[in-house]
């Protein structure tokens, strides 16, 4: 028995059978549309090395025998670091939009965005931009004069976004740029390592030689801050890809894709490598389901 009339769920639109038959037909052609341009190697692909850092008390803390405990946020527009090159892309993202595409992400570690100014368990700070600069990790966390009517300056230092440059790097003769730039997205960390590859060092070293996209998540505990003015770091995840290939317009979902798993946790100087795509979301479709079957009717 053919049905006569259908209705899609998902777009609440009534369908007729050859309309039915159209759309199930139209759907499958992009869906091959789709693979094909997989295979093709028209989707870019991105590789995304995750540095992340948590206190060991928070991390045991964090992990329950239900799963990850649920907790709640602020997110504040950190600094953004323009580098050497002109690049219009990373201009043409609004902070909100990465916000929007991060809070997407955090829900992978069971992170929610907090409903009040008074709740909240963390205040996480973005940063963003590009390396090949000589940054001053102090001038990280944002102290304008509109923030600073809320968040008192703290007695306690991030010690990620502050301290000696040259301690970061385990080999000598690297140009404070390296230097500069290995501190800034997590790559020192790294190579400090004592069980750190030859080949790793290499690739390390580098990959320093050239611009990376880069973004870094720093949680501060939001209720100490409130009330004392300390800031406190609880966790910190820096996460950056190649810059030459992409735009930041794409770039920056395959940053929060290919991080988010490693939120609130710690390497324990050990890189994460992931392998994702650039660009915003994925192709999903859902089942196209009836809910009426309208029966022949004999002229």
């Amino acid at each position: 028995m053919m049905p006569v009339e259908q209705w899609d769920t998902r777009t609440g639109v009534r369908c007729t059978p050859l309309g039915y038959f159209t759309r199930i037909f139209a759907l499958i052609c992009l869906c091959l549309a789709v693979f094909a341009s997989q295979l093709s190697g028209k989707v870019d692909k991105a590789r995304v090395l995750v540095d992340s850092f948590a206190d060991p008390n928070y991390v045991e803390k964090k992990s329950t025998e239900d799963g990850l405990a649920p907790e709640t946020y602020h997110l504040l527009k950190g600094k953004f670091v323009g580098g050497y090159i002109r690049d219009k892309t990373m201009r043409d993202v609004d902070f909100i939009e990465m916000a929007e595409n991060l809070a997407e992400q955090l829900k992978t570690r069971n992170y929610y965005s907090a409903k009040s100014k008074e709740e909240g368990d963390f205040l996480i700070v973005v940063n963003w931009g590009v390396t090949e600069i000589q940054a001053d990790f102090d001038e990280l966390f944002p102290t304008d004069e509109e923030d600073e009517e809320e968040i008192e300056e703290g007695s306690e230092e991030d010690s990620f976004l502050s301290g000696d440059i040259e301690s970061y790097t385990r080999e000598e003769g690297y140009s404070y740029r390296d230097q500069s730039n290995a501190a800034l997205i997590g790559f020192d960390r790294a190579l400090r390592r004592n069980d750190l590859s030859i080949q790793d060092g290499f690739e390390l070293q580098d990959m320093l030689e050239s611009e990376r996209y880069f973004m870094i998540l720093s949680a501060f505990d939001w209720q100490l801050l409130r009330k004392t003015g300390e800031k406190k770091l609880v966790w910190s995840t820096r996460f950056s890809m190649d810059a030459i290939k992409l735009g930041f317009d794409d770039a920056h979902y395959a940053l929060s894709r290919g991080a988010a798993n490693y939120f609130g946790t710690n390497l324990d100087g050990k890189l994460g490598k992931v392998n994702t795509y650039a660009g915003p979301g994925s192709v999903q479709t859902g089942e196209l389901e009836v809910v009426e079957t309208i029966e022949d009717v004999e002229e």
